[in-house]
């Protein structure tokens, strides 16, 4: 589908083939007789075979097998993906099957025409129509199409007619529609529904009077989001709010829309990203309301499998969550793609909170509850203390997580069957008191659930929040001895600038904390710290270069290497040690005067 490659069944063998020269051909067995069938679709990028083994299979681009079916009674004469990507057909002789885009089956009908021997889908992927062996042209229309939020269902049934149900409160409604409905979604309180030139709106408050905006042409993709949705067709992405209003259009120069889908594009508040489908590696982020390009593209080092979007906060702290073809579990700031980390591997499936940062994932049957996955960005060391895990046999392989709000995760196992399982229902209050600055509603919160992974948590919301105090009793609960004494040390420095350059090389990134300390001037301190790290070298020349405090670098040079029992090798510590006189007496004056110059100027700066 990417015109680079060409995929072919010889025996019961697949070989993918690249067109350019010198690229390896990738090739696997895929069914135990002769491989009947085969078909690659651009939307997911995933293969589908059947075979003389009565199974149909499905794969991935490297050959890795996703699903395998029980075997039918006959053989595999037919298959073919829908062009969304959802779903796709299979058929055999007098069978003819619909299933998800994951294998499991949606329905199975016997028509008596003999063997199915080609499938055919419309464009919006609505109906599909079946060749047969009798001479017989076989229609199908997908009806009872239907979607799930929290207590709400819809369903759309062969009339064309929408129901939506809402279980707690005991109410049905039924929407009418007088064009073919080619694509739903449900979501965050709104149902978006698309004929062939309309699109409607609704809101769950109120079910009589869509929104309904005209459209150019159909709609491939829809993506949604609490503020607003994405709707995905040949012109480009346009971004709407509930109200119906379009707030922008994206487009760039080799933008093909028909290659994404809900895994390679994704929206929150303020932002837009995509997996750029000519570049799999690349990331490239937008702003909501003007549609312009946000910083710089990110850059992956695979090809990225599926991207999301956190839902809170905005700006600086917009994260974007990478899976990619090794199954490695990513976290990069979407303004900021230098800060990537990583947060696990062996990763199945993932999905962010609906309403907070928590991040869920199966990962070797096991379900892991990230509760703050972006303390990976101030304190690495603290992402393991702030995991839940619970084991979820029950979910088998190839399950995915379909939804996950408040403490609710729903999974959705190989067999299309829903497993709703419950996580720890606190965290989701200690992120309404940090939405708030609530740090002492939050320390009782933790101090009552007596949870190590609260805690952690909260030394993670607090450091990114600069709340020293909180940091300090949070790390004492978890005994991280080390790191509540240079809290503590923190606490007790006299000014704004030096506590930011401490919190920096707290954060493990002392490059930053070095620019803070030489853009305020803060000299000595900026050589203190060098000394601190051991980078004698960068201490003198930062000495040099200031004319100041070269005597201060020679002393402790010269102290570390009694210590040390060593003898000085350094050409340029020698020469200068040559040159200037070190009295110590001297060098702690100096030290003593720049402490109280910080002192003065901090009280200076409160006064004022």
């Amino acid at each position: 589908p990417d015109c680079e490659h060409l995929l072919f069944a010889c025996g019961s063998k697949i070989h993918l083939k690249s067109i350019q020269a010198g690229q390896k051909q990738v090739e696997w067995k895929a069914h135990d007789g002769g491989v009947m069938q085969i078909d690659w679709s651009f939307v997911n990028n995933t293969i589908l075979s059947g075979g003389e083994d009565c199974r149909y299979k499905i794969w991935d681009s490297y050959g890795r097998m996703l699903f395998s079916s029980a075997p039918m009674d006959h053989v595999i004469t037919a298959l073919a993906w829908s062009p969304t990507g959802k779903n796709f057909a299979v058929g055999s002789f007098n069978v003819v099957k619909l299933c998800d885009r994951t294998g499991w089956s949606y329905c199975r009908e016997t028509p008596s025409v003999g063997s199915i021997f080609s499938i055919s889908w419309c464009n919006d992927g609505t109906q599909f129509s079946c060749g047969c062996g009798s001479g017989a042209v076989v229609f199908t229309s997908l009806v009872e199409r239907s979607f799930s939020w929290q207590n709400t269902d819809v369903l759309l049934d062969e009339n064309n007619t929408i129901t939506v149900q809402d279980i707690m409160n005991e109410t049905k409604e039924e929407l009418d529609f007088r064009d073919r409905v080619t694509d739903m979604s449900l979501g965050f309180g709104a149902l978006i529904v698309t004929t062939n030139n309309q699109c409607y709106v609704y809101q769950q408050s109120n079910w009589n009077t869509p929104h309904i905006e005209d459209l150019k042409e159909p709609p491939t993709l829809i993506v949604q989001c609490p503020f607003h949705f994405a709707l995905v067709d040949g012109n480009g992405i346009q971004v709407i709010n509930y109200e119906g209003r379009t707030l922008s259009t994206i487009k760039f120069s080799g933008l093909q829309t028909q290659f994404l889908n809900h895994a390679t594009l994704s929206i929150c508040r303020d932002a837009v990203c995509l997996v750029d489908p000519s570049s799999p590696k690349q990331i490239r982020v937008f702003d909501v309301f003007t549609g312009r390009p946000l910083g710089q593209t990110v850059m992956h080092k695979l090809d990225i499998v599926r991207i999301s979007l956190n839902q809170q906060g905005s700006g600086a702290d917009r994260s974007i969550a990478i899976l990619d073809k090794n199954k490695d579990l990513y976290l990069t700031k979407a303004m900021n793609s230098s800060k990537t980390e990583k947060l696990g591997a062996m990763v199945d499936t993932f999905m962010w909170n609906d309403s907070t940062d928590m991040l869920i994932a199966l990962i070797d049957e096991k379900l892991v509850t990230f509760i703050y996955p972006a303390v990976v960005f101030v304190d690495k060391d603290l992402l393991s203390k702030t995991l839940q895990t619970k084991m979820c046999t029950d979910a088998g392989k190839y399950a995915q997580i379909v939804s996950f709000y408040g403490a609710n995760c729903v999974i959705r196992k190989a067999d299309g069957a829903d497993l709703v399982t419950v996580t720890m229902p606190y965290p989701e209050l200690l992120y309404q008191h940090f939405e708030k600055g609530q740090w002492e509603q939050a320390v009782r919160l933790c101090r009552y659930i007596k949870s190590p992974e609260l805690w952690a948590a909260l030394a993670g919301m607090a450091i990114h929040a600069r709340a020293l105090d909180t940091v300090e009793i949070a790390l004492a609960a978890i005994e991280e001895v080390d790191k509540v004494q240079f809290i503590a040390h923190i606490n007790k420095l006299p000014d704004e600038v030096l506590k930011s350059a401490e919190m920096a090389l707290f954060c493990k990134r002392p490059e930053e904390a070095l620019t803070i300390l030489v853009q305020q001037k803060r000299i000595y301190r900026a050589i203190k710290m060098n000394i601190r790290l051991h980078r004698w070298t960068d201490a003198l020349e930062l000495a040099l270069k200031q004319q100041t405090h070269v005597d201060t670098v020679l002393a402790y040079r010269s102290q570390h290497l009694q210590q040390m029992k060593h003898v000085e090798t350094n050409e340029q510590f020698k020469q200068w040690a040559a040159q200037v006189e070190v009295d110590w007496d001297t060098v702690k004056k100096k030290i003593a005067m720049e402490k109280e110059t910080e002192v003065r100027n901090a009280q200076g700066d409160q006064g004022s």
